[in-house]
Order: C-alpha cells, then sequence, then structure tokens
C-alpha cells in the first residue's frame, strides 16, 4: 500500500495569486536570511553605513550646490557630461544624444537616485533593491567621471561598485528593516518549507504552509513595507526640496576678468555705438589670435580667454613673479571649467576638488585629476599685447608648452 503524499494548494482557501506572488517576491529578495546570524551583523553594517552616508552626503550635495543646475556656472552637470565626452567615454554616445540635451534633469535624477540607494544602505530597508541601483550608479560613474583615472584603482567608483555588489549578494545583516518586517516571515516559512520536505512519521500530520496572501503576518509585515517606503520617499524628497531651498542661488566663484581689449572670444574688437569707432587691433603673427592687452592684468590673477585653436575656455595667469603662463582651463578629470583662486595662487576645480599649480606647468596638487592641464603657447609683444596660438591668422597648431614667452 502506498503512502499518501500532501501537496499544498496554491490558492488554497481562496487565496489570491497575483497577490501572493507580488509577496512572495518580496519577501524573497528582503535579503534576510533564513536562519538568524546568517549573516554576521557586525561584519555587514560598517559597509551599510559607509555606503548609506556617503550616498546620502552625495545626493544633497548635488542638490544644495548652486552651480550643479545652473548652465552658466563652471560647475554645471551639462559641462561635466560633456567633458565626459571629451574624455572618450563609452556611454558618449548616450550622453551625446540623451543625457547633455536633459543634463539638468538628468542631474536632479542622480541626486535622488543617490538619496533612495543611501537610505536603503542605511536603514536596511529593501535592501537589494537598494545595491543594486547603487551597483548601477557606481558603474555609469565609472563609465564617465573616473573612466580617465589611470591607473583604475586611483578611481573611487569601482570600488563603490564592488561595495554595493557585496551588499545585494549578503544582504543586510541582523539590524535592519528587512529583518524587522520580513524575518519571522522567511524563517517560519522555511520552516514549514522543511518540514513539508522531511520524511512524514507515522501518525503525525504532514503540515500546510499557509499561502502568503492569507498569513496574517506576512500581510502585516508587507503593509508595513510598503509605509516604510513611501515614508523614506517622502522624507527623502522632503530633505532634499527644503536643503535646495534654503540654498543661496547665486553662484560662488572667482572668476577671472576677460582680457582688456579683447571681445569674449579674443579676436578684433568691434566698433563701438554713436559713430565712435574702437581701437584697431594690432595686427596678429602668422597662426596666431590677439586676445587683448595684459597691462591692465594685475600681477596674481588671471585672465579668461576663449584658446582659438580648441575652442575650450583658458585662462592667462599673471604669476607673482612677473611672469605669465596660459593653460586650457578644462579640468582633466570631468570636464569642469577650472577658476583661479589668488589666495592660493592655485588654480581649482569647483566640481571635484582638483588643484593645479600653475608656476610648475599645471601639475595636479590635490583630487582626482589624473593629469596636467594642458599648457597653451601665448605670445605678448613690448606693449602689452597677448597673441594665442591658432585661428585665422594661419593654421591652429596648439602646443604644450612648459612656459610661455613674456
Amino acid at each position: 500500500m502506498r503512502a499518501e503524499t500532501t501537496t499544498p494548494a496554491k490558492t488554497a482557501g481562496g487565496g489570491q495569486p497575483g497577490r501572493d506572488r507580488v509577496i512572495e517576491a518580496l519577501v524573497r529578495f528582503s535579503g534576510v536570511g533564513r536562519e538568524p546570524g546568517r549573516v554576521p551583523a557586525a561584519a555587514i553594517l560598517p559597509l551599510r553605513l559607509f555606503l548609506g552616508v556617503t550616498f546620502i552626503y552625495a545626493g544633497l550635495q548635488k542638490l544644495t550646490d548652486p552651480q550643479f543646475f545652473s548652465p552658466t556656472a563652471p560647475g554645471f552637470i551639462g559641462r561635466q557630461m560633456s567633458g565626459f565626452v571629451h574624455g572618450g567615454s563609452p556611454l558618449s554616445p548616450l550622453l551625446t544624444r540623451l543625457a547633455v540635451p536633459h543634463a539638468a534633469q538628468f542631474g536632479a535624477l542622480i541626486a535622488f537616485c543617490e538619496l533612495w540607494v543611501g537610505l536603503s544602505a542605511l536603514t536596511g530597508l529593501l535592501t537589494r533593491f537598494g545595491a543594486l541601483g547603487g551597483l548601477a550608479i557606481s558603474l555609469t560613474f565609472y563609465l564617465t567621471a573616473t573612466w580617465t583615472v589611470h591607473p583604475y584603482f586611483l578611481g573611487a567608483d569601482l570600488p563603490y561598485a564592488l561595495g554595493w555588489l557585496t551588499l545585494a549578494l549578503a544582504g543586510p545583516g541582523l539590524y535592519s528593516l528587512d529583518e524587522h518586517f520580513f524575518g519571522r516571515v522567511v524563517r517560519e516559512r522555511a520552516a514549514a518549507l522543511a518540514a513539508l520536505a522531511a520524511p512524514a512519521r507515522k501518525g503525525r500530520p504532514t503540515p500546510k504552509p499557509i499561502p502568503l496572501a492569507q498569513d496574517p503576518v506576512a500581510r502585516s509585515a508587507f503593509v508595513r513595507g510598503l509605509g516604510a517606503i513611501a515614508t523614506g520617499v517622502a522624507g527623502g524628497g522632503l530633505a532634499g526640496g527644503v536643503a535646495k531651498l534654503l540654498t543661496p542661488n547665486k553662484v560662488f566663484a572667482h572668476p577671472g576678468s576677460a582680457l582688456p581689449g579683447a571681445t569674449a572670444g579674443g579676436g578684433t574688437p568691434a566698433a563701438g555705438t554713436g559713430g565712435a569707432a574702437a581701437p584697431q587691433a594690432p595686427q596678429a603673427p602668422p597662426g596666431m589670435t590677439f586676445l587683448g592687452n595684459v597691462k591692465q592684468l594685475p600681477v596674481n590673477s588671471a585672465g579668461q580667454y576663449t584658446d582659438p585653436a580648441s575652442g575650450d575656455p583658458a585662462l592667462l595667469v599673471h604669476m607673482a613673479d612677473g611672469r605669465f603662463v596660459a593653460y586650457d582651463a578644462v579640468c582633466t578629470h570631468a570636464g569642469c571649467t577650472v577658476e583661479y583662486d589668488p589666495t592660493q595662487r592655485q588654480l581649482a576645480c569647483p566640481c571635484h576638488g582638483a588643484v593645479f599649480d600653475p608656476a610648475h606647468g599645471a601639475q595636479v596638487l590635490a583630487g582626482p585629476a589624473p593629469q596636467p592641464l594642458a599648457a597653451l603657447e601665448v605670445r605678448i609683444d613690448t606693449r602689452g599685447n597677448a597673441f594665442a596660438r591658432g585661428g585665422a591668422g594661419g593654421a591652429p597648431a596648439p602646443t604644450r608648452a612648459t612656459g610661455n614667452n613674456g
């Protein structure tokens, strides 16, 4: 005589299969172990705290940075994206066609996603979902912002990606909202399934797991989890909005003045209004473009101009020792426009903190920039007129000079 086996019905008692599957997927992917202590809390908690605090800070920093959303500011997210394209990012086609034309919207999306994954890691709520989001953000940054950093281990985004991957594989551990909401459900169902798979003892009935849609503990955990998610999203959005409102709208920067006697992009000044003719620009040497006159450019200051060879923003720095040096103002890290800081006598990037030394070939002093700024050739005659290499006077031929004629 064959022993009868009992199989649980999928919808016993009038359960609802659709909702049952949703709750089942949510509970199974919550990251809670089937046994208490399966993921040591002491091992995973430091990683959660670091990733959570770091990404919340990064999101709030973007939302409160007055330059990040200002198209005229050196730290505008659109300029950074254009710099990624200029640096040869593998995602250049997507950046050019999709992200750069809608730079402010994508910048806001990145900031709020950083807030979301940070809150997920910090609270341990839907940790694996948040970890996958953090992994996607970090890999995107690796393929754009730090793609030009060599060797690769000097960039921060790839280690962040591996940290998120570790969290996605390990789960949140005991000290998490996932454990609070779903821990009991996962372990009770695991025990019931184990008992069901074990050989039935004589005289002892085989237990039947309650469908999740009918399990009061699971339903309560599901509702509380949704409430916590909604509260976290609303709280993060509110915090970001308040922080943005409290941030001054003006852009804080130390822009250099334009070179006296030059137009915005260099070249011959146009005639003035009212019939008064502007002073005639001096004749530029072959292959060079007139920038302006440096006699009114004070010592320890910088004049802005557009490099006629590349079209990039550039700076002509009047050093404290009287020398003049010129550099491409596009940061070699992420493409932001660097500025001259007269207090430190350095060139500083307002986006990620790269610092360059103009007195020594714009060598990198600090920050994530992988290489110095490109030196540009500028000639200054005895009358103080400055000329840059490139332009209509001849074929553009920019050079990476270590010094400039003074």
